[in-house]
């Protein structure tokens, strides 16, 4: 089950004065240099696609409308199609917000001759909680239901059955199959191959002459075969925001401003979903596309801004001189929580301070739900009057 253009979706759903527009893009502000998180389908005739740089998609679609959505408003939508999803198969694994995976083995007598029933009755009833359009495929395995769901946009249903998948894919090219990103596209392509029903005409030994140990896996997926098992629902394993920013930053306390945003959306995210972290990591990419990573371990799990702040600040301060030394700038801020648990109960005995500053956490998520993000923001980000 994939979501249609769901970063637009969801952006319409809360922002009203959204609805009407029929070319937008989602992923931040036309100045900004970001990438598109979702085009709407409208901007998609342009060329504009999830991944582009803004300012190629600002070339390709001028007259679109560019916002910058909210993580937070996702989550909760995706929450919800989960929900639905639950009700139709004991096994849902999403792998995105707007991507799940549903298992149907051995519902042969529920279903005899196709579950191109019950995919009919999902996508409505996701439709009608949600407000959400949504499209499946169905396959014997992960990777035929993905390209079935692709191949079935927006909001269609397609089902290849098993025995079907050799002649689904041969119509297909190559650059479709899950690992074939655009250099080895290009790269197959200088050797002839640009169709799926090329490789499954040749030997593996023909193609290991060709492309060598690659042969065996992309022979493995152009035949069909993927995985069948689904694991059941995945633990979160990091939480993380990262911007691009609109020029190379050289200015340190800028920077600290943009981590604090950051890190409360981080936070956020966390308490939203019931969990803690042990670890937090800071991303620095400098001008020249330089990237380091520099994490700090606690003594405590925690899910608050002001301990996840303190750490990430501090790994800025101390990765800043190398910015200075290089003289190329801040291109990319982002921090990450890892190492996650469940969210225990506050201990009993701990220390006023802590205790308030919990507090005061629990009061300024309980005004952003109501108000949105943007209702509670640390002193430090809020400008001082003129005259005052």
């Amino acid at each position: 089950m994939d979501l249609d253009a769901f970063f637009v979706e969801v952006c319409r759903q809360v922002h009203p004065e959204l609805r009407d527009i029929e070319l937008l893009v989602v992923g931040g502000r036309r100045d900004q240099r970001g990438v598109v998180q979702s085009a709407s389908y409208g901007a998609r005739k342009f060329g504009v696609r999830a991944g582009m740089p803004i300012a190629e998609a600002v070339r390709r679609c001028p007259g679109a409308t560019f916002f910058q959505g909210a993580f937070p408003e996702y989550g909760r939508a995706s929450r919800v199609v989960r929900t639905v999803l639950a009700e139709f198969s004991p096994v849902v694994v999403m792998a995105s917000l707007d991507e799940a995976y549903l298992d149907f083995t051995g519902t042969d007598r529920l279903y005899p001759g196709s579950l191109l029933p019950v995919a009919e009755q999902i996508r409505d009833t996701v439709r009608a909680r949600t407000g959400l359009d949504c499209s499946i495929g169905i396959g014997p395995n992960r990777m035929v239901a993905k390209l079935a769901s692709d191949y079935a946009k927006p909001r269609g249903l397609m089902e290849v059955r098993d025995g079907w998948e050799e002649g689904f894919l041969a119509g297909l090219p190559l650059r479709a199959l899950p690992g074939i990103g655009p250099r080895t596209a290009a790269r197959l392509e200088s050797l002839g191959l640009t169709e799926v029903a090329q490789v499954q005409q040749r030997t593996r030994e023909d193609l290991e002459r060709l492309i060598g140990d690659a042969a065996k896996g992309l022979k493995f997926r152009a035949h069909g075969h993927g995985g069948r098992t689904l694991r059941g629902q995945r633990a979160t394993k990091s939480v993380s925001r990262e911007t691009t920013l609109s020029k190379d930053a050289t200015d340190l306390a800028y920077l600290e401003r943009v981590l604090i945003l950051l890190t409360a959306r981080v936070a956020g995210q966390m308490r939203d979903e019931g969990i803690s972290a042990r670890t937090v990591t800071l991303k620095l990419r400098h001008g020249d596309f330089l990237t380091i990573t520099r994490s700090r371990t606690f003594s405590a799990p925690t899910d608050l801004d002001h301990d996840l702040l303190t750490a990430a600040r501090d790994l800025l301060r101390a990765a800043f001189p190398e910015v200075r030394r290089r003289g190329k700038g801040v291109r990319l801020l982002g921090v990450a929580a890892t190492n996650l648990i469940e969210s225990q109960a506050p201990d009993l005995f701990e220390a006023p301070e802590r205790t308030r500053l919990r507090q005061l956490t629990t009061a300024v998520d309980e005004v952003r739900k109501r108000f949105g993000f943007d209702a509670a923001k640390p002193a430090s980000l809020v400008r001082k009057p003129k005259g005052g």
